[in-house]
């Protein structure tokens, strides 16, 4: 019978510390799973208020500005605005947000103008410069490879580069104006005489 009760008590004696370390693991300086899964939702919940905030909202785009919430509540607002209104309109909903301990602001102002719509004419721009130069390649008189085409925002087309006669920049120039999409043709291209 001594050595049941001993072998159960140094069982028991093998136990005890792992049992006060399980308990030790799930106090309260250390958060467990569950108080981490309800932080995550507290913190999505508060993503989804200011996003619906900013859906309901026709001063704010909800597709380009996007909302990140920490652990804490502090938001980060990030992504395009199209001016300092937006930003400004933004930051104040996210503030007036429930949950929200403080807003650091990421956002961009890029000029009124969404980034698919500064893509579109960055595009826009590359199709009048392609336009041009297949054209130059078509014409016997203008050289593709020695006059060079830059296209702005605006449509504004820079020709530069050189030309074998005041024929050929004048060509080069007819032919960029007759390119649709562009606004104005500046003439940079110089007669070099072979």
């Amino acid at each position: 019978m001594n050595v049941k009760l001993a072998t159960v008590l140094a069982i028991v004696a093998l136990i005890l510390p792992v049992s006060s370390y399980a308990a030790e693991s799930v106090s309260k300086d250390k958060p467990s799973v569950m108080d981490k899964a309800k932080e995550n939702v507290g913190d999505a919940v508060i993503t989804t208020r200011i996003k619906a905030a900013f859906a309901k909202d026709k001063g704010v785009s909800a597709t380009n500005i996007k909302v990140d919430t920490d652990d804490k509540g502090v938001v980060t607002l990030s992504g395009n605005a199209k001016d300092k209104a937006e930003v400004d309109r933004a930051l104040k909903i996210a503030r007036n947000t429930k949950g929200v301990t403080s807003v650091k602001n990421a956002m961009v102002v890029v000029g009124g103008k969404t980034v698919a719509e500064n893509v579109k004419e960055e595009v826009g721009d590359a199709v009048i410069t392609t336009k041009i130069k297949a054209e130059f390649a078509k014409d016997k008189q203008v050289s593709a490879l020695n006059v060079m085409v830059k296209t702005d925002d605006k449509g504004v087309v820079t020709l530069s580069g050189n030309a074998k006669s005041k024929a050929e920049a004048d060509q080069a120039v007819k032919i960029a104006r007759a390119t649709k999409g562009v606004s104005s043709v500046r003439n940079d291209i110089k007669v070099v005489a072979k």
